[in-house]
């Protein structure tokens, strides 16, 4: 690592290790490192988990950008400056976590990890949402916040790239593509939120359902894909029940979906269609 001194404290300049977890020290030469510079972790490929120390105050312009593999981020429960662009490009973000974790939810880390990850923006409120007892008021406004955001439109922040000649046809791809990227985000957010349920108020989970339920056959498409989070976690399969997604999917389709899936995902959807249809009914549809 390289760190320059700058006002009696230190700041990293260039991060140059090869390491999967990085820990940054809380002290140079005896002064604490408060400043992440500009592209100190531009395009580091090898950390997958990155903690910074309680000290830290600032974190510059691309300072994360393209870290591909990034997948945790530890930090003080504290609000930071953040400079431009510095989560470009980290689409394997999947946990914000704090230093301290006493008396926290901790659906709120992946929760902040995803409002990074798509909107590549740095995270809200961190004060708030590593505090104890602000978690909570956190926790309501990020769910104002996705109710808000899935009410929008999925063209919402469409801009063409224009590269060389090109026609309309070129433009409606990349907006059909666009549009089919966005969806698949709301539906992401929507089974997380779903997955961690804690302090979900009523009238919020009726909004997330009906949404998933307004958009079924992508949300079924990602629950069966393969290798995908979703047919991994059995998890998911019993949130499809519980918001009557077996009623425009059955268990019997959604285990023809899933030929070479989790044996523990067959052997639920196995046991909901038997309850769905009868034990008979069920073995006699099977092809032995």
């Amino acid at each position: 690592m390289i760190f320059r001194e700058q006002n009696g404290t230190y700041r990293l300049e260039k991060y140059e290790g090869t390491d999967s977890s990085v820990i940054l020290p809380e002290k140079v030469e005896g002064k604490p490192l408060t400043v992440i510079g500009t592209k100190a972790f531009l395009s580091c490929r090898q950390a997958e988990r990155l903690i910074l120390p309680a000290g830290i105050e600032r974190i510059e312009d691309w300072a994360f950008a393209h870290m591909k593999n990034l997948r945790e981020l530890v930090l003080p429960a504290k609000d930071l400056s953040f400079g431009r662009k510095v989560f470009l490009g980290c689409r394997k973000l999947e946990q914000i976590s704090f230093l301290q974790t006493e008396g926290l939810y901790r659906g709120i880390s992946y929760f902040l990890a995803s409002q990074v990850r798509f909107t590549q923006e740095p995270p809200m409120d961190l004060t708030l949402a590593g505090s104890a007892q602000g978690q909570w008021r956190w926790l309501g406004e990020y769910d104002r916040l996705l109710i808000r955001f899935l009410d929008g439109e999925d063209t919402d922040g469409f801009e063409p790239a224009f590269i060389g000649w090109f026609n309309i046809e070129d433009v409606d791809d990349q907006q059909e593509d666009f549009v089919r990227e966005r969806r698949r985000c709301k539906i992401s957010l929507v089974l997380q939120r779903l997955f961690f349920c804690k302090g979900l108020k009523q009238e919020t989970e009726e909004k997330l359902t009906a949404y998933l339920m307004a958009v079924w056959t992508t949300a079924a498409e990602m629950l069966t894909e393969e290798e995908s989070v979703y047919s991994r976690d059995v998890n998911y399969f019993k949130i499809w029940r519980k918001i009557g997604g077996f009623k425009v999917l059955s268990p019997q389709e959604l285990l023809e979906r899933l030929p070479d899936g989790d044996p523990e995902i067959r052997a639920f959807l196995m046991e909901c269609e038997m309850e769905e249809t009868g034990a008979d009914a069920f073995f006699a549809n099977l092809d032995l």
